[in-house]
């Protein structure tokens, strides 16, 4: 089952992120087991996410990343905006903790490569013209 978890329209494109439930995840690196009870239990969320970039209804690009483990999986996608400016990336972080840190924020990352793709896709596309 898909989830539409964040949604960006302009009068031509449409960017979607969604989640789907993950279940081919290696806990090979959970040695005592409580991720994986956690996720039986309910209490953590496994899901994969899909960013897909639409023209006029027609996908012209898309991201998608697999394996994110969270309490809440809106915890993915507000991360980058966390109220502590220690949590993100921003210049009171860096005073802090260094100029050459970076706190890593996929769901950012996902719509850049997505747009990248769409960009390259429709440089790839013949002019469409209006027809009278």
């Amino acid at each position: 089952m898909k989830t539409e978890m964040y949604r960006f329209e302009t009068k031509h494109f449409q960017i979607i992120a969604s989640i789907v439930p993950d279940t081919d995840l290696d806990l090979s690196w959970d040695e005592d087991g409580e991720t994986r009870a956690k996720l039986e239990s309910g209490e953590y969320e496994a899901f994969g996410t899909v960013v897909d970039v639409f023209c006029n209804s027609a996908k012209v690009g898309s991201d998608s990343l697999w394996g994110s483990i969270y309490v809440n999986p809106r915890e993915f996608f507000d991360g980058h905006r966390d109220a502590d400016p220690l949590n993100r990336n921003s210049s009171i972080m860096r005073d802090a903790r260094g100029q050459n840190v970076c706190i890593c924020h996929y769901f950012p990352d996902m719509i850049r490569q997505a747009i990248r793709e769409a960009r390259e896709t429709l440089d790839d596309m013949p002019a469409l013209r209006k027809r009278d």
